[in-house]
């Protein structure tokens, strides 16, 4: 069928210049993304998104297939082995378009315009980040006339021989439908639309969000801290019933840790593991459910074990797919997490086997998947079936592990510092405080320039690449003020405050009220953005709250002022579509509660000291920053630099500690 829907290509289509990319495999093999680089070996002549290729397809009078997709997705790993290593389909694409490969996690707001008109077009699965992969053809204008999600091989030989004639036949036609493509998107993009925000927008959007039947991390995060905003401890149990749900569903590894990023889809994404880890946390704190900080600590226990990059950060995803050793190079889907009954048994015995099958409600059928299924089994993870999970675990770490995307993005570092600077501090678990520690090093040295002021978005190949967007500033400083609240070391507030500044500079708007995204985008496509929480956390909703946090440190007053006119420059996003905007309504709720300083003196080598401070990081407080002053040393000098204001605040006798609760510059004893 391919076959013959490629000779109709050939027949309709005079024949183009044969001028495919002698061999860019090579040109490939260096790029930053592994999902570029991962292209390499197809008989499709990919070229990476940018310059030469737009020139090439001017030169050589071809459309752009350009493919978006991500390394981690099982859907783009099968239709790059099932379609494009087709000879006919890679010899149309070679011929007629010229091929290219553009990573969703490398280029977002590229990606996400491009997603934003296929959406219009009505692009079944183009449902923004999560509808990779992407396929879409477009002009010389870097605008798209056709566009397909994932397609059979069957299915992308129509889609050529439909496109690539009327690129031939009607090309006036076509680049004024794809104009037109672009202008209808671009109606729909966001607009100046400011307004007051209120707890009314609170109250309306929690029930809103309580209706959504697919879990969102951000959007569970805004429930459960409105609750504590309302002090609602239905709504409250609510959150924390729905999330020990989530613990024995399908998307939780119920032997490993960690989260799937659907159901069906295997891959493991850094920043969802990072947005889990904390809500579970925070949920936690709330109600102290042994069950929840089960789950916080498996998912960090999972990021440092098995996505610690070898430069000290955190590599961005887990592939869904895996090897079979012995049958071949092809992934399969999952078979990581799967066993057979026999396979158990031999490794436990025939008592224990059969007390796991029972929890896990694993079958005589090969590929049993464990799910617990039931809430109430959660805690048989923690004492019945530790060991026997754990040599599980053992055994399944020395099969093929799922490759890994080893870019280590800005955001979703700083997102991961997050998650394991709160862990390490509610927890009190120095690993994971160590682990956040040296990834902000490594983030803050391989891809913060101090003496230039410029941040890159990733380390590729051990190399910067890419500028940084609005939301890598926000998340690293995100992450580095976190650090700096579980670690008390200063260094992490100065580098926060600086790239703080550096992204004032660059970014903010006063026009708009509120940070631009700063991007590569071409002009064709500008103005389709739409702010939303969507993979991560918005880079408005992060530095909003950030502002509040920086505020309360230094006194600044432009970071205090700051937030308010970020939020009333979305009021009428917020009343009208606030489920795209958790994290922001988020930032909100705690703009409700005027923040704080805790700081603790006393000696740091003193059971007293450490007992208060492991107390206070525990409890939920999350507009409070924690501040170590020490009796003495060059620590104390440098906070004593970064916050003058605690000079005088002194520690109880024989350096006993003694705690400060300080706002505004003045602080009072506890």
């Amino acid at each position: 069928m391919v076959r013959r829907l490629v000779l109709l290509v050939l027949l309709a289509l005079p024949v183009l210049a044969q001028q495919t990319q002698p061999n860019a495999a090579s040109a490939l093999a260096n790029a930053a993304s592994r999902y570029v680089r991962d292209g390499a070996g197809s008989p499709v002549a990919w070229q990476a998104w940018g310059p030469a290729a737009f020139e090439r397809a001017k030169r050589e009078k071809k459309p752009l297939f350009v493919s978006i997709g991500i390394a981690a997705s099982y859907d783009v790993y099968r239709m790059q082995r099932e379609a494009f290593t087709i000879g006919e389909l890679a010899e149309t694409l070679n011929t007629y378009t010229v091929p290219v490969l553009l990573d969703r996690l490398e280029y977002p707001e590229i990606a996400e315009a491009l997603a934003t008109v296929a959406k219009s077009m009505q692009v079944g699965d183009a449902q923004g980040n999560r509808g990779w992969p992407l396929n879409v053809l477009l002009t010389h204008n870097l605008e798209p006339f056709a566009a397909a999600g994932a397609l059979a091989p069957d299915a992308l030989g129509r889609f050529l021989v439909i496109n690539t004639n009327r690129w031939t036949h009607e090309r006036a036609a076509v680049d004024a439908e794809a104009h037109a493509n672009v202008e209808k998107a671009r109606a729909l993009g966001e607009k100046r639309a400011p307004g007051d925000v209120d707890a009314a927008v609170l109250d309306a959007l929690a029930p809103e969000l309580a209706k959504e039947t697919t879990p969102r991390a951000m959007a569970l995060s805004f429930l459960l801290r409105n609750a504590d905003r309302l002090k609602n401890d239905a709504q409250r149990d609510w959150v924390v019933d729905r999330l020990r749900r989530i613990a024995v569903s399908p998307l939780y590894d119920q032997f490993g840790g960690g989260f799937h990023r659907t159901p069906d889809a295997y891959e493991k994404m850094l920043g969802d593991q990072a947005l889990m880890a904390m809500l579970y946390t925070d949920a936690w704190q709330l109600s102290h459910d042994p069950d929840l900080a089960l789950v916080a600590r498996a998912t960090l226990d999972y990021v440092v074990r098995d996505l610690h990059a070898r430069g000290g950060g955190f590599d961005a995803s887990q592939d869904a797919g895996s090897l079979i050793p012995g049958q071949g190079p092809e992934l399969h889907n999952g078979i990581f997490y799967l066993w057979t009954k026999d396979e158990i048994t031999r490794l436990l015995g025939r008592d224990d086997a059969a007390k796991l099958f029972a929890a896990f409600h694993m079958s005589e059928n090969a590929g049993n998947r464990p799910l617990l299924g039931d809430p109430t089994h959660l805690h048989e993870l923690r004492d019945t079936l530790a060991a026997p999970v754990a040599k599980l675990l053992d055994v399944r770490q020395k099969r093929p592990e799922p490759f890994r995307d080893f870019d280590e993005i800005a955001s979703l570092n700083g997102l991961m510092i997050s998650a394991l600077a709160r862990g390490g501090a509610v927890f009190n678990e120095p690993r994971y405080t160590n682990a956040a520690t040296e990834a902000a090093r490594a983030v803050t040295s391989k891809l913060w320039l101090a003496p230039q002021g410029k941040l890159y978005r990733n380390d590729a190949a051990s190399a910067p690449h890419a500028d940084a967007l609005t939301e890598d500033y926000a998340l690293l400083v995100q992450g580095l003020l976190d650090l700096f609240d579980a670690s008390y070391d200063a260094q992490w507030l100065e580098r926060a405050i600086a790239i703080q500044q550096r992204q004032d500079a660059l970014f903010w708007d006063a026009s708009w009220g509120r940070y631009t995204t700063g991007s590569s985008t071409p002009e064709s496509l500008r103005g389709l953005h739409v702010e939303r929480d969507d993979d991560v956390p918005s880079a408005n909703a992060v530095s909003a709250q950030n502002l509040l946090r920086l505020a309360a440190l230094t006194g600044n007053a432009t970071w205090r002022t700051r937030p308010a006119t970020i939020f009333q420059s979305f009021g009428a996003r917020l009343r009208r579509d606030g489920a795209s905007l958790p994290q922001l309504a988020n930032a909100y709720v705690a703009s409700l509660v005027a923040p704080k300083i805790v700081v603790v003196t006393g000696d740091a080598r003193k059971k007293p000291t450490v007992d208060l401070l492991q107390s206070l990081a525990a409890q939920w407080d999350p507009m409070r920053a924690l501040v170590f002053l020490p009796t003495s040393g060059p620590a104390r000098d440098r906070i004593l630099r970064d916050l003058p204001f605690v000079g005088a605040l002194t520690a109880a006798k024989d350096n006993l500690p003694l705690a400060y609760v300080c706002a505004n510059g003045r602080c009072e004893r506890q």
